[in-house]
């Protein structure tokens, strides 16, 4: 049998350091071995491409799941709907399942988690799903982790081989580790870090846990960036939130990728705030300089690295009304939550990156 690398699942060689799973050391070695690609990811935090599309990922998770009889789905709080992707969705219908919630500590304010376990579980049941426990967690400071071995044990206390699934960039691999007790499976903010299926035993346990690759969900706003870029509009660390009071005919910007323009005359006057990673810039203006700074360079992303692809794909606009108590989300971007309603706007934005309104997760304070 092949000898797999022990981060990404990547069946090893070292004949072609240019080929996937090249390793300058002897494969034929006893010990835990990392592909070159993963080693450098670990130690150094240099990338290089992965190149597998979203039929790869999903042709690869679809392997397992004839042979586990557990899923565990990890999503991310901060980008809700950019990890609610509907493959996932489907997996869930089918198969028993814990859901774990992931980045409680990124929430910017303060929040019981039973809260959030009760927005999951309405979200959820939206889509008709119904998993056999929720579990909130932050596997940053390792909150919650114990949780999910507890509800493991629980519903199969006699072991399993579980898949864990989730789409890029919400931390599977970090819940796998944590639960392991050792960083076996290899941790990126890149996407596309584990390639293939692999399986690792909680210790002293008879539950087995499948490392699969994260599945590159569609409409997010970082996947149209370059990887510089898409890491700033990622939440990572503080959550950054604006409180706006805005006119008519006023702008808010952010950063040069969606243009909110306030619609609601002057007998209402709407409250809200917008919430997106502390590296965007929020900015209001009028529609005159507005043109202005789209033109110019005083926004950062995209960058100059990226700005003439992004600027490629097509801008459309859509009129939106949010009521109080509703959110505004921008897949893979940020959040508008309406305070004070209603609130009338129109959005501009690439064709590709989608929105939704949804109930408000997090309420603003005035």
């Amino acid at each position: 049998m092949m000898k797999k690398c022990v981060g990404c699942g990547i069946e090893l060689q070292n004949t072609d350091k240019d080929l996937q799973g090249y390793t300058p050391k002897s494969i034929d070695s006893k010990e835990d071995t990392y592909c070159q690609r993963c080693f450098q990811l670990k130690h150094y935090g240099k990338y290089s491409t992965n190149k597998m599309t979203r039929e790869d990922y999903k042709k690869e998770v679809g392997k397992l799941l004839d042979d586990v009889k557990l899923v565990i789905a990890v999503f991310d709080i901060i980008d809700f709907e950019g990890s609610f992707d509907v493959e996932i969705l489907d997996i869930l219908r089918e198969k028993d399942s814990i859901v774990v919630v992931n980045k409680l500590d990124l929430i910017p304010d303060e929040k019981h988690p039973s809260e959030v376990a009760n927005w999951v579980k309405d979200r959820l049941a939206e889509e008709s799903i119904a998993p056999l426990d929720i579990a909130i967690v932050s596997t940053k400071n390792g909150y919650g982790v114990n949780g999910i071995f507890k509800k493991i044990k629980h519903f199969y206390p006699d072991g399993v081989n579980a898949m864990v699934i989730g789409v890029t960039n919400v931390g599977k691999s970090s819940v796998i580790n944590r639960l392991l007790g050792k960083r076996i499976a290899t941790v990126s903010k890149y996407p596309g870090t584990t390639i293939k299926n692999t399986l690792n035993m909680i210790p002293f346990t008879n539950i087995g846990l499948y490392d699969t690759p994260g599945l590159i969900p569609e409409g997010r706003a970082s996947d149209l960036l370059c990887d510089s870029c898409a890491q700033k509009i990622i939440p990572a660390g503080e959550i950054s939130r604006k409180t706006f009071k805005a006119k008519y005919d006023r702008i808010i910007m952010i950063d040069n990728l969606v243009k909110i323009r306030v619609l609601n005359d002057e007998e209402v006057k709407p409250i809200f705030a917008i919430y997106a990673a502390k590296d965007v810039k929020f900015h209001e203006t009028t529609i005159e300089r507005a043109k202005e700074l789209e033109e110019g360079n005083f926004f950062d992303i995209p960058c100059e690295c990226c700005r003439d692809e992004y600027n490629k794909h097509k801008k459309i606009t859509k009129t939106l009304t949010i009521k109080t108590g509703e959110e505004l989300v921008f897949k893979g971007l940020g959040w508008v939550s309406v305070k004070r309603g209603p609130l009338k706007i129109e959005v501009t934005l690439a064709e590709e990156i989608e929105i939704s309104i949804r109930k408000a997760f997090i309420k603003p304070r005035r």
